[in-house]
């Protein structure tokens, strides 16, 4: 087996199971002759990666053409020879490939496979991520969707599995397609890095300018490329696309080793996957004949890899989004002073506490407690005793109910507390395990004498559900405001 370009004999081989050679194309048209004295049934194959268009001219025997993810073809037994004209986007190293049936067979069925399964990773990933997006109305996971979107459509066109399915698609198959995916995917994961490593709060400028600005003037120029014809103009654009990107990798290793030194969190899983794309890249485009494996799926499996490391990051990123908006409603919900329910976070939990009796019976007992003489302490002691004084009365009675019930405070020194029971007797109890512990206190703060404070609690059942958690506590003080001024009549009596 002979193999020519433009005439001038490059190598002569004799094939078992696979034969490769590489051969540098020079840039623009160049015509490979193949000559063959075959014994046995052959398919002659090579990459497309680089290359603008091919044609086959057939002398001397029949080749066909087969569908496959990249240019393949069955060689006769016989002696024939034939012409392939190509077109290359530049000057590369071009790698061709002749091996027996059953080894073309068997190599093409394991490639599809493992690329079958890189391609469902990438939908799982895509949609998962997206929905979770819009669930939580976080950008950041929508971006992450778009970039393993471009990235798997980047692979799909560059492994050739379109050539499968829809063959008569020239554009979407074509040079110019890939190249719009190429910048899609720089632009997409730029973006989406920067966001989820909040590099453009940390850096504003170098995230603008070094990170944006390049990632878009790569973007624009594979757009560019996709309508011109082949000339200098398009082959100094894809060297621009190539530098643009490696100087954007360079930045954002550098800023997320800052970041990691720093100790924002996740930042070095971020860090770990790039350097993985950055060897795997290493592997494709310098060291192509270190390892074949690793040359045609270096990418692909740190794709993968980079993949689930940055899925982990999101998937933190949602643990504490749901922390956060947790902790947020604890704040909203909380008395900042007492650590208790506050006024709006007891009307809620309690509007709960009223559909569950609406459901399951029961009677609720309902406290309403005000504190006697708050102000005498406040005037004589001063505030910040008096803010003592409600945080000890806060724990006195958190201590004296149960887990289930709800404690909280609506005024400056008035104090709800609300149970569910199975009866009235258990709810009567609630009502005097507390009165007679707030009857008559003796309360010690740092640096005073013993404070005396004693509260007015009112007490209502309700063996049905009220219409309305504001009509509840309208009874409840009802009875405090009974009980306090039956104490201001016995203590002046």
């Amino acid at each position: 087996m002979i193999l020519l370009v433009d005439q001038q004999i490059v190598t002569e081989v004799s094939p078992q199971q696979s034969e490769k050679t590489r051969i540098r194309m020079p840039l623009g048209k160049s015509v490979i002759r193949l000559t063959c004295s075959l014994s046995q049934q052959a398919v002659f194959s090579f990459n497309r990666d680089e290359i603008v268009n091919f044609t086959l001219g057939d002398q001397g025997g029949s080749i066909s053409q087969i569908r496959a993810n990249k240019p393949s073809f069955v060689l006769p037994i016989g002696e024939f020879s034939a012409d392939f004209t190509i077109v290359s986007h530049h000057e590369y190293l071009q790698q061709f490939v002749w091996q027996d049936f059953a080894s073309y067979v068997n190599q093409s069925l394991i490639n599809n496979i493992t690329m079958g399964a890189f391609y469902g990773l990438c939908l799982t990933l895509i949609l998962y991520v997206f929905f979770m997006g819009r669930i939580l109305s976080d950008k950041r996971f929508e971006l992450y969707s778009l970039y393993v979107f471009c990235a798997a459509i980047f692979f799909l066109l560059q492994e050739g599995q379109l050539n499968l399915f829809v063959p008569e698609h020239a554009f979407v198959l074509s040079h110019q397609f890939f190249l719009i995916f190429a910048g899609l995917t720089v632009f997409t994961a730029t973006i989406f890095i920067v966001r989820l490593t909040d590099l453009h709060l940390a850096w504003p400028k170098v995230s603008r300018y070094g990170l944006h600005g390049n990632a878009t003037i790569v973007l624009l120029a594979s757009i560019a490329m996709s309508f011109l014809e082949h000339n200098m103009v398009s082959f100094w654009l894809g060297k621009v696309m190539s530098n643009l990107t490696l100087i954007i990798m360079l930045i954002l290793l550098y800023l997320l080793i800052t970041q990691s030194y720093r100790g924002v969190r996740m930042a070095w899983l971020v860090l770990f996957s790039l350097l993985l794309m950055v060897i795997a890249m290493i592997f494709r485009l310098v060291l192509t004949d270190v390892n074949p494996f690793l040359n045609r799926y270096a990418l692909i499996i740190a794709f993968a890899v980079e993949a689930f490391m940055l899925a982990v990051v999101v998937s933190s990123r949602i643990k504490d989004l749901k922390l956060d908006k947790i902790k947020a409603q604890i704040d909203a919900n909380t008395d900042v002073l007492c650590n208790v329910l506050n006024r709006r976070g007891w009307g809620n939990k309690a509007d709960e506490l009223l559909q569950y009796q609406e459901q399951n019976q029961g009677v609720l007992s309902l406290l309403y407690i005000d504190i006697n003489d708050f102000k005498v302490i406040n005037d004589t002691h001063g505030h910040d005793c008096g803010d003592q004084v409600l945080q000890i009365i806060a724990k006195i009675i958190q201590n004296q109910i149960r887990t289930k019930d709800l404690v909280g405070r609506v005024g400056g020194d008035e104090f709800v507390a609300l149970g569910h029971f199975d009866n009235t007797y258990e709810a009567n109890q609630f009502a005097l395990r507390i009165d007679q512990t707030l009857r008559d206190l003796s309360i010690r703060i740092d640096g005073l004498d013993n404070i005396k404070v004693s509260a007015s609690v009112g007490h209502v059942i309700f063996e049905s559900a009220p219409d309305s958690v504001a009509k509840m506590l309208k009874s409840a003080d009802k009875s405090m405001y009974k009980v306090k001024q039956g104490s201001k009549l016995i203590k002046n009596y």
